[in-house]
């Protein structure tokens, strides 16, 4: 917990998750506070196959598993000039450009929006196409809602299943 909220900024106060901030970065320190309480969030939700690793370090090993390696906690900064902080970064291989991973154990609809707004500010300050994108998505509970689903994929996001990660890890290569 201490890890994920640090690497936000964001400091613990007892039950409360607290920032410091001038008016001039409040948009940012904002930001950065959701950001971490959605990581918090995700951190309650368990990979299936491994009841004592959170799903982040379940999607890291399969990774490495498939001689993908991984930086950790990745930051890009946004048109928005908002920094966003990703699970995940690779290296651009061949023809595909560098990539970002996000891992999300429970799919709704804000954290659909939530990544989207991250990508799509990436790549507005980056250049359409100099960035591709990947959600690790866990659907150990059986359900992933489709309309999420199409709504990652409309902002080039490209959703890979949990359960079906084997047939669908060749997009990393």
């Amino acid at each position: 917990l201490r890890s994920i909220i640090q690497g936000f900024g964001v400091r613990s106060e007892g039950d409360e998750l607290c920032v410091s901030t001038t008016p001039k970065d409040f948009p940012q320190r904002k930001h950065n506070l959701i950001q971490a309480i959605l990581a918090v969030n995700d951190m309650f939700v368990m990979g299936e196959e491994s009841v004592l690793q959170l799903f982040k370090e379940d999607v890291e090993k399969f990774l490495k598993d498939k001689n993908v390696a991984p930086f950790r906690d990745f930051k890009l900064a946004g048109y928005s000039g908002f920094d966003h902080k990703f699970d995940f970064a690779i290296q651009p291989r061949g023809d595909k450009p560098e990539g970002v991973i996000q891992t999300i154990n429970h799919l709704t609809k804000d954290r659909a929006a939530s990544l989207a707004f991250m990508v799509s500010d990436v790549e507005r300050e980056r250049g359409k196409g100099n960035l591709a994108a990947y959600a690790f998505i866990n659907d150990s509970d059986g359900s992933v809602n489709s309309e999420h689903l199409s709504a990652l994929t409309a902002y080039g996001i490209k959703p890979i299943i949990w359960s079906r990660r084997e047939s669908e890890v060749s997009v990393l290569n």
